[in-house]
């Protein structure tokens, strides 16, 4: 829920959520237009079976990917939407106050990944107004254009006025589209005060990054990853300057591993997490409390090889599949970059062998991956296969199986 979770939605949302990377969309629409901000409100509470205030306290994805056992076979369906199929993020939040639906101290709600799938966003140790969608405590889920979002936005003061039974603001009486007729003055002045709000309960990063750049122009990010967990396609990142020097946006007070990447145009050129380590198991964690700037955090990026990662694929009923029907992927094990390597394969071509194909992954990063295969059609399966990538080039093979109905 980032600082508007666009205009209100309710029970009867539309939100298109398709999770495969090259076709991401996300349209909302809501029916809730009441005469006041008030009655808006009203129509907001009437229209989700839970509402409650909480702060995040876990994200984990869920997907069959991550929980089979290697030669396993699953799923290589492309997934079309987060709520109905296919991976998604589960946000376990500790409930402060509950306004509507049957919770204890804690619930889980399903949301997608984030980088235009309509996931709802979420920063550790801030406390969020919540409408949560579902039939029951058990299955509940919420997305980027439900009503709701951090409690100290100006938008929401009459929300929370209207929940809390306290006594109506004449500014609860205003139509919305008065909220967009504001003076630049006022709407400065508004703009300012939220800044100074939300300074005082979030934090932020700031550090130089020390490598050795190669000859091609490169291009370097810092990516600051809370230790609770986040969202895959959607955390803060921060550009790293020409002095090698980076600074994050606001943060939620909590822990946070700061990992650097650096690519040129064409390939990957080094990753490392603080202090200057390979790998999250020997990283620190940064702390940042409320209000807090840390700074003089300095990333040393050793030198780092790249690999090739290549092999082939057979399927052993090629009918329907066309020139880019069928893709594949490396993910880190550790989730930084869900999709950083992706290859798609033509089966359309005959040549050299109709059913088995060639493909390739350059410029390899050192890690554990797993290998995703997914494919535009029904029915697909494939095993899961995993490749360390540490001292040489690998050459895997993989397999694509239809059941016939």
């Amino acid at each position: 829920m980032g600082s508007r979770l666009f205009l209100t939605l309710g029970a009867i949302a539309c939100c298109f959520c398709i999770v495969e990377p090259r076709a991401l969309a996300c349209k909302c629409g809501s029916e809730f237009h009441g005469k006041s901000l008030w009655e808006t409100a009203k129509l907001e509470a009437e229209g989700e079976p839970v509402i409650f205030e909480g702060q995040p306290t876990h994200f984990e994805i869920e997907w069959d990917l991550l929980n089979a056992k290697p030669g396993d076979f699953i799923s290589a369906d492309t997934p079309k939407f987060w709520y109905s199929a296919g991976p998604h993020m589960v946000i376990t939040f500790k409930i402060s106050r509950v306004y509507k639906g049957d919770l204890g101290s804690e619930v889980r709600l399903r949301t997608g990944l984030g980088g235009g799938d309509c996931a709802a966003r979420f920063q550790p140790g801030l406390t969020y107004l919540v409408y949560a969608s579902g039939k029951n405590p058990q299955d509940l889920s919420v997305g980027m254009c439900s009503p709701g979002g951090w409690i100290g936005e100006d938008f929401l003061a009459t929300e929370l006025r209207f929940l809390r039974n306290e006594r109506r603001v004449p500014e609860d009486s205003l139509p919305r589209k008065d909220l967009w007729t504001l003076t630049e003055a006022q709407q400065q002045q508004r703009y300012e005060e939220r800044r100074k709000r939300f300074a005082s309960v979030s934090g932020r990063i700031c550090g130089t990054v020390v490598q050795h750049k190669p000859k091609e122009e490169t291009f370097g990010g810092v990516a600051f990853l809370s230790t609770l967990g986040y969202l895959p396609f959607d955390y803060p990142t921060a550009q790293v300057k020409e002095d090698g020097s980076f600074c994050s946006n606001r943060l939620g007070p909590g822990s946070y591993y700061l990992y650097f990447t650096s690519s040129t145009r064409t390939r990957d050129v080094s990753a490392a997490y603080y202090p200057g380590v390979l790998d999250r198991a020997h990283a620190k964690a940064i702390e940042v409390a409320a209000g807090q700037d840390r700074s003089g955090i300095a990333i040393t990026v050793p030198r780092q090889k790249t690999y090739s990662v290549r092999g082939f694929i057979t399927a052993d009923d090629k009918t329907g599949l066309g020139v880019a029907d069928v893709s594949l992927a490396l993910i880190s094990e550790e989730q930084d970059r869900l999709w950083r390597y992706r290859d798609t394969v033509d089966f359309s071509n005959f040549l050299p062998l109709p059913r088995t194909k060639y493909f390739k992954f350059e410029n390899v990063l050192p890690g554990h991956y797993f290998v995703y295969v997914s494919v535009m059609g029904e029915g697909w399966l494939t095993r899961k296969v995993e490749v360390d990538v540490n001292s040489s080039s690998k050459f895997i093979f993989l397999e694509l199986s239809h059941r016939k109905k």
